[in-house]
């Protein structure tokens, strides 16, 4: 059986930034299939078979380093280009980076490296086919620690063009007063961290997350800005999102919404999805809440005290921490949103971690519009049946989430799970990413499964240390996308090891290209080396496209 062309494994966000990829567009009048533009133009700077080509020759991966120092500048961050990582075209397994380039602020024209900017905070490949025919990939990039109008931490995003020789200039920037059409957004605001989170879908959609946004009285209670960019229009059109004014909820200090953010794209408008890991639910700090804007319609919210959801709300939680979306297609379609819940405590085991799920239904009329977010009541953790490894205390099991059909297996679809605390022998906090094949619903199936994934696994460079925290972001990259419908592709996992001790340079950080356990994985380690450059290191999203 050959598996879906594009079948887009959905990013899972939470502490990563991750990206949603599902395996058609839904629409009210029907459903399409998904091809980002995979018609080669007659002459290219860049490969038109992959989503992620910004610098010519192949298929990139791009980390951030938001931790990076500059002489003088603590924090000012970076991004490291990872170039052709794919064997050759029509192959979906990596291969070692032909060469990596570090870039920083100052490399753009245009832009000054500013301590505490956290540049590559937030890390997008946004493909532009519809907008020129050279196949180059664009990258969006999040600094929101940015000075804007002399408010310090206020944020901004690049879009910076891809092209035969490499990220070159930046095409757009934005803030939040640069975005204040008509006063939406309030202006740039201090500490509000604009850049902290994007998502994207790249016909029509850029969402920003602005965290640390303050209103009213409300300290870092956090807002969204959509951006509706139609094809780089020079005006687009802008909305904020806030809790309350927005539908459910109401803005509270330190609920910092906007800091996990997904998307899925359907024919009439995009779903919009937020985790809210610190929404307090009655008394209880940080249980978290999960929450969904369809194209039309309120803000609808879930918590785990929700009607149907699985588990009891308990301060700590943190769901809503990672999220990612997917439509099944059984009897209609129904969008499921896993949400990972890094803090629950199962049994009397403390922070061990667990997995959520929520769902929307579509009704069969734009009119009608889509169902209320709703909770359900399966709940995933170390100690369920085919989830490799045990329940402990820390494990923060649900740090990441990513489903997808990974590998050459029949378009089975599989759900990642990070659990960054994990200790293995040898080292506390090693951590570890499972991976299990499961129903449409997230029942894990039966049989074999692809397992743990670990520093310790066969083929896997390196080896496992204290404190490395294996997994701590994860993402979907897909390095080829066919040239038709009889071209068997498939996605692999990127993931992250921002502790890691390379040489003797303590939390320099790296990645990894691959498939659970491990195979065919590719170590990726920055070119230069810098302690505690890996702290909040983020793998990149590759935004949604359309036809």
């Amino acid at each position: 059986m050959k598996q879906r062309k594009h079948s887009r494994p959905r990013l899972g966000s939470g502490g990563l930034r991750v990206l949603v990829v599902v395996t058609a567009l839904v629409s009210w009048t029907g459903l399409a299939g998904l091809n980002p533009g995979s018609a080669a133009a007659a002459a290219s700077d860049c490969w038109a078979t992959t989503l992620s080509d910004v610098d010519g020759g192949g298929p990139d991966a791009i980390v951030g380093l938001p931790s990076y120092d500059l002489p003088g500048k603590r924090d000012a961050g970076a991004i490291v280009v990872y170039s052709n990582v794919g064997a050759a075209a029509g192959e979906s397994a990596p291969r070692a980076p032909s060469t990596k380039r570090l870039l920083t602020a100052d490399d753009f024209p245009g832009l000054t490296a500013q301590a505490g900017a956290r540049f590559g905070e937030a890390v997008v490949v946004w493909t532009d086919d519809h907008v020129d025919a050279d196949h180059c990939a664009d990258l969006l990039v999040g600094a929101p620690g940015e000075n804007v109008g002399g408010q310090a931490g206020a944020g901004e995003v690049y879009l910076i063009s891809g092209s035969a020789k490499g990220l070159s200039t930046v095409r757009t920037t934005f803030n939040e007063d640069n975005l204040n059409k008509d006063g939406v957004t309030g202006g740039a605001q201090a500490g509000a961290a604009f850049g902290s989170a994007i998502a994207s879908e790249t016909l029509s959609s850029i969402i920003v997350g602005a965290p640390g946004r303050d209103i009213g009285t409300a300290t870092d209670a956090g807002h969204v800005v959509h951006v509706h960019y139609l094809l780089i229009d020079d005006d687009p059109e802008v909305f904020v999102i806030e809790q309350g004014r927005s539908g459910a909820g109401s803005p509270e200090t330190g609920d910092r919404f906007g800091e996990v953010l997904d998307l899925l794209p359907t024919g009439d408008g995009d779903m919009l999805l937020f985790g809210i890991p610190h929404e307090d639910v009655g008394n209880k700090a940080d249980a978290g809440a999960v929450a969904l804007l369809p194209p039309s319609g309120a803000l609808t919210m879930v918590t785990q005290d929700s009607a149907g959801a699985g588990g009891t709300a308990e301060a700590g939680d943190r769901y809503g921490a990672a999220i990612n979306v997917y439509v099944t297609f059984t009897a209609h379609p129904v969008g499921i949103v896993v949400v990972g819940i890094p803090g629950e405590d199962v049994g009397s085991t403390k922070d061990a971690g667990a997995v959520g799920f929520a769902s929307f239904d579509f009704s069969s009329t734009p009119e009608e519009g889509v169902e209320p977010l709703a909770g359900r009541a399966r709940i995933l953790s170390q100690d369920s049946a085919a989830i490799p490894g045990a329940v402990e205390a820390g494990d923060a099991f649900g740090s990441a989430v990513v489903t997808g059909e990974f590998g050459a297996d029949n378009g089975e679809r599989q759900i990642a799970i990070s659990a960054p605390g994990e200790d293995l022998p040898g080292g506390q906090d090693a951590g570890m990413v499972s991976v299990t094949r499961t129903d449409e619903n997230g029942k894990p199936a039966s049989g074999a499964q692809p397992g743990g994934w670990t520093q310790d696994s066969a083929r896997v460079s390196g080896a496992v240390e204290r404190g490395d925290r294996f997994g701590a972001a994860a993402s979907w990259v897909q390095l080829d996308r066919g040239e038709d419908d009889d071209d068997v592709v498939w996605p692999v996992l990127m993931l992250t090891v921002p502790g890691e001790d390379v040489g003797s340079v303590v939390n320099a950080g790296m990645a990894y290209l691959g498939l659970a356990p491990g195979k065919g994985s590719v170590p990726l380690t920055p070119p230069s080396l810098q302690a505690g450059a890996g702290d909040g290191m983020v793998g990149m999203q590759i935004a949604i496209g359309q036809d």
